[in-house]
Order: structure tokens, then C-alpha cells, then sequence
């Protein structure tokens, strides 16, 4: 039975950080006794790059080493390794600067633990375990990564003497630095002044770039790797202008990018859009740096919440406008006057926090129901007893027109203001009554002559019609502007 070799981590999946310790242990089995020179564990790290070029009379040949971790610990010292299951239990510990795992076409950097067993004659018997180490980066200790970037271009199609107008384009992101899982917005804006061609879309992309450099001649080699690509395929139609906004997400697995322009692997990253112009012409590319990092900018974070809706504090005018248009149904209820001053303060804190009205929550009621429904019926269907009324917040309506006091109390008597309620309902209506000029009943009256004549018209009418409900004498309404509803 041959030599076997198990490593037990505390992790499934051998991905650590750097700085972090590495803890398990390590189950040997051999079958038969063996004469050694020792027995040890080591944790290495390293970057490798080779490549070959070849020329017209040689062929050229780059490699380069770095060693980024080395340690060995001697688990035996004996000469004579007994035979059975061995077990020894292992931390190690990675430090911080170490790169990131990474694999490209030339090179790579790697890490493993092994176990060695050192023979005095004959071939050592290695047993290796790759792990993944992760280089932190915070994005939020470098102030360069909030920043926001951008790029422009502009081409022009043909040449002379068939030359057509500039195609104008720019690329915009909010910040430069990003982490795995996480969406990049950006806004391309293009400008067509082309007479004869459209933008038949674009076509984003973000692009892995890695750099390899060899000691051993001094030479630098790239590639470049597509990590993911999401087409648009709105078009911009020639003479005339597009905004394109939208994200693409970062893959998961992507290592991080990398700032030590010493290393022989240097990895970088670019968010890459390309205007798909057809007709055998040239695509137009658009390209920025992006920073792939570990936490996430929380910079980014609090920009994205101050494009929400934030709350306003309303102005008095705008104070006025939300009582008047806000719905509250016209009916007469009971409710003692210290639950009445509660709801009312409870309105007022939502209504602090509400948005301006909608156009359709500023339109009128119909003209039966400002003066069937929301008065006569109403005050008629409640019982008698003390009664408090409550107006109906459609803008410059007055439930009181079509009603008289109680006998025996004049307009003046009865505690009702009507500087304060009067109606705009007879101002260019339509035939199911609702205003035609909602902006001239929202701005208050049209003219002092034009009040004159409407108290006149609503004291007639208060003679006139009979008493349709029992309304007890209510207390005067405290002064207000004449113009506050």
C-alpha cells in the first residue's frame, strides 16, 4: 500500500485572506517503516511568468521568479519513520502583503501547503495542497477610488469630400473602484449629428488586462480577458441625441486588483463600451479604469441614497395648497374637541412628510355633490345634538352654500365665516361642474369686488332657502388671513 496523504483544513474551500491563519491538520499514512532525514510542512507562495517567442533565424525565451512566502516547520527528526497513521496539527499564518491567487496565460501566482519527506538517497515524497489567498482592499482608505471618472471621444464617418457630421460620446461612472457582486452603473450619452448613419447599440464589457514581466531579458508581455458582456440595442437615430443608462455586475470570482507595480503578474481592470456603427466602419470604443477592491465604498452607497426622494419641510403657501386639495370626506361628527386638536396635529405630521398632489387630487368634486351631498343631505341625516363640522379640502369649495343658519341666528350669529369658505365653483364650469380654471381657485380670490358680491349672493341665499337641519350655535372660528384656508 503506498503512502497516503490527507489535509483536514477549517475550511471546505481553501480561500483565506491576507493576514489570516491557516488551522487543521494533517493525516500521513504509510505502510511500512522508512529511513528519512526528516518530515516538515511548508507554506510557499510565488509568482512565475515564461513565455517564447520565436523570430526569423531564434527563438527568444522569457521567464521570471518571485517568491512571496516561504516558511518550513520539521515535523520529525528522526531517521527512522515508523509505520501507521502520523498526525500533526498545523497554523500557519499568511502575511498581509501577499498578492492574490491568479492564473493567466503566462504566468501565474500560487499557494500551496506541503508535506515533504526527506530520503538520504532516492526522490522525495511531496504532498501538496493548493489554497486561494485573497489581498484585501479596503476601497475606502484610498480617496481616489470615490472619485468619479469619464471619457469622450468623437468620430467622424467617411472622409473627404463625403465626410458626415460628428458622432460626439462619453462615458461616465459615478466612482472607480468596485468589488465582486456588485453592479457599475454608467451613462453613456451620444450626440449623432451623422446624416446617413445610425447607432445600431452598444456593447458593454468589462475587460481583465494582465501584465507579465520577465527579469531574465527584461520584457513585458500582455493579455487581455473578457470577464462579462451585456449589448443594448436601443438606437440612436441619426441627428439626434440618446442617454443610455444602466449596470453591469462585477463576476464573483474576479481577484482584486493589483497596486504593487513590482510584482512580475500585475492585474488591472476597464469598464469598455463599444458604439456598434455597421456598415464596415470602425466601432467606436469608450474605455475607464476601474479598481477592483474587497469592501465596497460606502461613499458610493450614500450617493446612490441622496438620488431617492428626500423629505421637504413644506413652505406656509405649500402648507395652505396641501389642506386645500387634500380629500377629507364632508360629514358632521361627534368627537370631543380634545380628540379633534389630536387628529388634527396627527394630519399635520403626515402631511409634512407627503408629497406635493398629484393634477388629479386638485380637481374639484362635481357641482351636485359640493352642494347636495357634502351639505343638505348630510347636515339632514345627523342626529341633533352638538355637531362639529368638518369642511371638505377641495380646493375653494364651501359645503355651506344651500343652507341656512338656525332660526332665530343671522350670519353673524351662527359663528361661520364665509370670508373664509366661499366658492369658485360658478367659474367657468363645464356641465358635470367642475372648474375649468382650477389654477385661478387655487390662487385665492380674484379681486376684492369680486368677494364683495359673493357674500352678497351667499347671504341672499341663506334667507331664502328653508332650514334643512338643526345647527347648535358653534364657537367663533379664531382669526385667520384672508387669504389661509
Amino acid at each position: 500500500m503506498p503512502t497516503t496523504c490527507v489535509f483536514q483544513l477549517d475550511r471546505l474551500n481553501p480561500i483565506y485572506n491576507s493576514g489570516e491563519y491557516i488551522s487543521g491538520r494533517i493525516l500521513l499514512r504509510t505502510d511500512k517503516v522508512k529511513r528519512v532525514n526528516a518530515v516538515y510542512v511548508t507554506l510557499e507562495g510565488e509568482a512565475k511568468v515564461q513565455w517564447s517567442m520565436s523570430g526569423k533565424s531564434e527563438t527568444s525565451n522569457y521567464s521570471g521568479h518571485q517568491q512571496y512566502l516561504h516558511t518550513r516547520t520539521n515535523v520529525f527528526d528522526n531517521s527512522l519513520f515508523r509505520a501507521g497513521v502520523h498526525i500533526y496539527v498545523l497554523t500557519l499564518r499568511i502575511p498581509p502583503d501577499c498578492p492574490s491567487t491568479c492564473k493567466g496565460p503566462y504566468g501565474y501566482i500560487a499557494y500551496n501547503i506541503s508535506l515533504t519527506i526527506d530520503k538520504p538517497w532516492g526522490f522525495d515524497e511531496v504532498f501538496r495542497k493548493p489554497i486561494n489567498v485573497v489581498q484585501t482592499l479596503d476601497l475606502n482608505y484610498n480617496s481616489e477610488f470615490a472619485l468619479p471618472v469619464k471619457d469622450e471621444n468623437i468620430k467622424y464617418l467617411c472622409h473627404w469630400p463625403c465626410i458626415s457630421g460628428p458622432i460626439s460620446s462619453s462615458l461616465a461612472l459615478p466612482a472607480s473602484g468596485f468589488t465582486p457582486l456588485q453592479d457599475v452603473p454608467f451613462c453613456v450619452e451620444i450626440d449623432n449629428q451623422s446624416p446617413h448613419y445610425d447607432i445600431i447599440g452598444l456593447e458593454v464589457s468589462i475587460k481583465q488586462h494582465f501584465v507579465f514581466l520577465s527579469r531574465k531579458p527584461v520584457k513585458r508581455n500582455f493579455y487581455t480577458k473578457t470577464l462579462c458582456k451585456e449589448l443594448l440595442t436601443d438606437r440612436t437615430l441619426r441627428l439626434s441625441k440618446r442617454i443610455y443608462e444602466s449596470s453591469i455586475c462585477v463576476p464573483m470570482d474576479t481577484p482584486r486588483s493589483t497596486l504593487n507595480p513590482n510584482y512580475i503578474v500585475f492585474l488591472h481592470y476597464t469598464l469598455q463600451v463599444k458604439l456598434k456603427t455597421g456598415y464596415f466602419h470602425y466601432d467606436t470604443d469608450l474605455s475607464v479604469p476601474i479598481v477592483i477592491g474587497t469592501t465596497p465604498l460606502q461613499q458610493l452607497q450614500a450617493v446612490i441614497r441622496t438620488h431617492q426622494p428626500a423629505r421637504r419641510t413644506p413652505t406656509p403657501e405649500r402648507q395652505r395648497l396641501i389642506e386645500r386639495v387634500q380629500p377629507r370626506p364632508a360629514t358632521v361628527a361627534e368627537e370631543p374637541a380634545q380628540e379633534a386638536e389630536t387628529a388634527v396635529d396627527e394630519t399635520h405630521q403626515v402631511l409634512e412628510d407627503d408629497e406635493p398632489p398629484s393634477y388629479d387630487s386638485c380637481l374639484p368634486p362635481s357641482f351636485s355633490f359640493a352642494t347636495l351631498g357634502g351639505s343638505q343631505q348630510t347636515l339632514a341625516s345627523q342626529p341633533s345634538g352638538q355637531q362639529r363640522i368638518h369642511l371638505p379640502k377641495f380646493p375653494g369649495f364651501s359645503t355651506f352654500i344651500g343652507t341656512a343658519p338656525a332660526h332665530g341666528l343671522g350670519v353673524e350669529d351662527s359663528g361661520i365665516d364665509i370670508h373664509h369658505y366661499r366658492s369658485y365653483g360658478s367659474l367657468d364650469t363645464d356641465h358635470t361642474g367642475r372648474s375649468l380654471d382650477t389654477f385661478g381657485s387655487l390662487c385665492g380670490p380674484l379681486s376684492e369686488q369680486g368677494e364683495v358680491e359673493e357674500e352678497a349672493e351667499a347671504g341672499e341665499q341663506l334667507r331664502v332657502l328653508d332650514v334643512m337641519a338643526q345647527v347648535h350655535e358653534l364657537a367663533p372660528l379664531q382669526p385667520q388671513d384672508e387669504h389661509q384656508f
